[in-house]
């Protein structure tokens, strides 16, 4: 039994590609790549980020909850001890001690029935692609699917609104986050794996943190969460009662998420104890 689990995204929310610093970007010796395929650095953490995760990790009160593929976050170099769980692909998929976890892939299969098969959205995707200036379509698994753009323009988020009609009226939702088009099942969500893991390990406090609209119901059903002054939360004027707005902005949003999850472990420890 743990007294406080910190669910937390990732990208844009304590990972940062150069793209998404912001214009206060830290210098240099300040960050660590945590997110390398070859020579290209596609994410890093800042020197407050890895010392707060590393002491949160430590006490295996951190999830990571990311829409991330297997592949995508096992190839994170998170420092410290590796947490012992983590929710992938947007909670299609919680890892234990690194392996997809059987009897949760069960559940949210039967799920997905109640909406339309992937196979259909996927097909209607493709016939997007060959009418649009996209620069990928990729799928996830088979549990949804998302394009990227080069450059963000004007046309991309129409076409989300497109997009998005034609996807409410067979159970998927469209989720415009940056540069990407998010296609996925109504009941795949963050929220309800995190609640699963917060089950497993006893915790008795969920706070989370995140930027985007597929992190809106992980922090809404949080005691307490936290979101950046950047993303498409931010960008959509999201507030609840039990959310927080960071005062900065880019990578120095990610040093304050950090810091509030640290305050947050730590005065409930010490709750618990007195």
């Amino acid at each position: 039994m743990i007294p406080v689990l910190a669910a937390t995204d990732l990208d844009g929310t304590v990972l940062f590609s150069e793209r998404a610093m912001g214009s206060a970007r830290p210098s240099q010796d300040r960050l660590t790549p945590i997110d390398v395929v070859d020579d290209h650095v596609y994410a890093y953490m800042t020197d407050a980020v890895i010392d707060g995760w590393t002491r949160l990790a430590a006490d295996g009160v951190v999830l990571p909850a990311t829409t991330r593929s297997v592949p995508q976050y096992t190839r994170l170099r998170l420092p410290g001890r590796a947490p012992k769980y983590a929710v992938v692909c947007n909670g299609a998929r919680i890892l234990v001690d690194g392996s997809s976890d059987p009897d949760w892939e069960r559940r949210v299969r039967a799920a997905l029935v109640e909406a339309a098969p992937f196979a259909e959205v996927e097909r209607q995707a493709v016939g997007w692609r060959g009418e649009h200036d996209v620069a990928a379509l990729r799928s996830v698994e088979d549990f949804f699917l998302y394009f990227t753009v080069t450059v963000r323009e004007d046309w991309f988020a129409l076409f989300a609104g497109e997009v998005a009609d034609w996807c409410r009226q067979r159970g998927w939702r469209a989720s415009l986050q940056g540069r990407k088009l998010y296609l996925l099942p109504e009941v795949l969500d963050k929220a309800a794996a995190v609640a699963e893991v917060a089950e497993r390990l006893g915790a008795q406090r969920v706070v989370a943190g995140g930027d985007s609209l597929l992190d809106q119901q992980m922090l809404s059903t949080a005691d307490a969460s936290i979101r950046p002054a950047h993303g498409e939360l931010h960008l959509t004027g999201y507030s609840a009662p039990n959310c927080r707005t960071t005062t900065g902005h880019g990578a120095a949003a990610g040093d304050e998420i950090m810091e509030w999850y640290v305050a947050e472990v730590g005065t409930h420890r010490v709750a618990r104890i007195a």
